[in-house]
């Protein structure tokens, strides 16, 4: 629920913004024209721009809220949509050059293109990694979660591996990776425990593993999967 009303905040932001540039000629919020000089300033087709770019704010604005709400209440990954968001920014930025009819280095472009390279490559890894699942061995002192944000249980200090239903309110992330769905590492449950999680679906059966340092909560997409993995660390 705090994600979703944090979107929600940031959505409103960003309508703000955008009703400021267009309606109310806020200029001085665009970024570069700000920082134009005046003769620079006579060559941009400032209101096309002023449209344009608050047209992209409505867009975010809708990308987050409408964001928030599939991922937060619905058994669906954020991946897409960023995806499609960073494209569709990246897309309006380059677009909005046609309205700025100052001469552009070729470096200028070298530039964007490869910070929109860059920022593409990270996600794409960043969601790649963190889609992973994270592999189990047994060995016979110890359960390790190989991957990121791994761990390892001795198992002389588990007191209960068990199979439950439902996974229990989480209110934050402290060190992990979390995109809607899947979510790795270390969180906080609401009730205040600290918790490692290793979750590929909203839905059960979910391992809880509970050791004398640690509560470890597993599974995978596929159900029958999580089943065969529990009974073999039974």
């Amino acid at each position: 629920m705090i994600p979703i009303i944090i979107l929600s905040i940031v959505s409103l932001v960003f309508i703000l913004i955008g009703v400021a540039i267009s309606k109310y000629k806020c200029y001085w919020l665009i970024s570069g024209y700000n920082t134009a000089s005046k003769v620079e300033k006579e060559n941009i087709e400032v209101e096309k721009l002023a449209k344009h770019m608050a047209r992209m704010c409505y867009i975010i604005s809708a990308f987050l809220f409408f964001g928030g709400i599939i991922t937060g209440y619905f058994n669906f990954s954020i991946m897409p949509l960023t995806v499609i968001l960073i494209v569709v920014i990246f897309g309006y930025i380059f677009y909005l050059q046609k309205f700025d009819h100052n001469k552009k280095s070729k470096a200028e472009l070298v530039v964007l293109a490869v910070v929109a390279f860059i920022t593409f490559s990270v996600i794409i890894i960043t969601f790649s990694l963190g889609s992973e699942p994270n592999e189990i061995n047994i060995t016979d002192s110890s359960i390790l979660i190989d991957g990121s944000y791994g761990t390892s249980i001795k198992k002389i200090d588990i007191t209960e591996i068990e199979s439950i239903e439902n996974l229990p309110k989480i209110s934050s992330r402290t060190n992990g990776y979390s995109d809607g769905i899947n979510k790795k590492g270390d969180f906080k449950l609401e009730n205040g425990e600290k918790v490692k999680l290793y979750i590929q679906s909203k839905e059960g059966p979910f391992i809880k593993i509970t050791s004398k340092d640690k509560v470890v909560f597993i599974n995978y997409k596929d159900k029958d999967k999580t089943l065969e993995v529990l009974n073999n660390l039974k």
